[in-house]
């Protein structure tokens, strides 16, 4: 359970699926293997990055928003 902001929130776990060509389905699971992983670890933790990337990317660009709207 992870907490935010006071509201505890249970993960609800969802499947997803994508398309794309086998072969690189197949190079990535090698490559992942290699390095003593599972796909699906190395996917969470990057859709896990990702969102948090963009959440700040959204947050700095509401800020230079607000930066700019002040100095006008």
């Amino acid at each position: 359970m992870k907490e935010r902001i006071g509201i505890k929130i249970d993960p609800k776990i969802v499947r997803v699926s994508i398309e794309i060509p086998e072969q690189i389905k197949d190079d990535f699971r090698d490559a992942v293997e290699r390095n003593g992983k599972l796909m699906k670890d190395v996917l969470r933790l990057y859709m896990q990055k990702y969102t948090w990337k963009q959440s700040e990317l959204q947050r700095n660009r509401q800020k230079r928003s607000q930066s700019i709207g002040t100095k006008i």
